[in-house]
């Protein structure tokens, strides 16, 4: 892993974290509707493979302020690893922000069946309902942008048209 991958990895942990954890955001990222606003840095996961990776640390970090505890932090993070690779391979279109909603919503449901015994699909439609309002709108607006002005983050962006798996020219 280069140092540039690994540095950009960590703000995006970072960036993960402190929205999940920070005041008042806090409030709305556990239970069973989440408003994680952090949830729309998946975005990102599109276009660079450190998002991949620094998105599901930054998860792993979150999650520690959860009410499913360590099960949280095992399974919710392998979740968001999930989508962040669906994401990856889907590209930067618009469907692979339901990656994350689907993904999500059954594997939070699950656990909160599991852990709080919340009905299934109370659970599942609480998780897809925070998710979807989350990813369809900040996570589409940074996604729109990333598309658009990708060289002002300095992320490689997809070559238009490539559709059989990740395809990149850096832009600079």
């Amino acid at each position: 892993m280069s140092t540039r991958l690994l540095v950009r990895a960590s703000l995006y942990a970072a960036a993960y974290a402190a929205l999940t954890l920070a005041p008042g955001l806090n409030s709305l990222a556990y239970g069973q509707v989440q408003f994680r606003v952090s949830e729309g840095l998946l975005a990102f996961a599109c276009f660079d493979p450190a998002a991949v990776v620094g998105l599901t640390a930054g998860t792993a970090l979150g999650n520690i302020g959860s009410s499913l505890g360590p099960v949280d932090v095992v399974f919710g993070t392998l979740l968001t690893l999930v989508a962040a690779v669906l994401m990856w391979r889907i590209g930067p279109r618009v469907v692979a922000l339901a990656a994350p909603v689907v993904v999500n919503a059954f594997g939070v449901g699950l656990m909160l069946m599991a852990v709080q015994q919340v009905p299934f699909w109370l659970g599942f439609g609480g998780v897809a309902l925070g998710e979807t309002a989350v990813l369809f709108s900040v996570g589409l607006v940074l996604l729109l942008t990333i598309r658009r002005h990708g060289f002002v983050f300095d992320l490689p962006v997809r070559e238009r048209g490539k559709r059989n798996g990740p395809s990149f020219r850096l832009r600079g």
